[in-house]
Formats: C-alpha cells, structure tokens, sequence
C-alpha cells in the first residue's frame, strides 16, 4: 500500500470512531432533546439537535474518505484513484 492509500484508510477508520461515538451519544442526546421540548426552549432545541447532527455529519465525511483532506494531503493524486474504489 502507498502513503494516499494508508491516509485515506485512517481518514476512514476515523469516520468510524466518530460513528461510534456518535451512536453512543445518541440516547442521552434524544432524552435531552424532549427534555428541551418539554421546556418549550427554542434555542436549547436548536443546540441540542446540532450537537445530535455534527457527529453524524463529520462520520459520514470521513467515512466518504474526507476529499478536501485527501486533495491537501495529496494534490498530485488524481480523485478516482483511491484504495476503495471510489
């Protein structure tokens, strides 16, 4: 395997950690997020509910193998060239 390769394989495995995490967080995020509804607080709402989303948005960009950071990482690789197949 080449350097790009071994990157993009990290990038990806990263995409799982924050998954995990993410799925992990998940229960206390939903009790928290009726506990705001049952506030009737528009604004802690709207924080709860990003701070459910971001860690599933930044999971499914890493796991996609983050393309802004493999184009920084690696400007000379062309974009279909990764390990995966993309």
């Amino acid at each position: 395997m080449k350097a790009p390769h071994i990157f993009d394989l990290a990038l990806r495995l990263t995409g799982l950690i924050f998954l995990y995490f993410a799925l992990s967080a998940l229960p206390g995020g939903l009790f928290k997020m009726v506990d705001r509804l049952a506030t009737l607080s528009l604004w802690a709402l709207i924080q709860t509910i990003v701070g459910i989303i971001w860690p599933f948005i930044l999971a499914w960009w890493f796991l996609r193998g983050a393309p802004l950071v493999m184009r920084i990482a690696y400007p000379s690789e062309p974009p279909d060239s990764g390990y995966f197949g993309r």
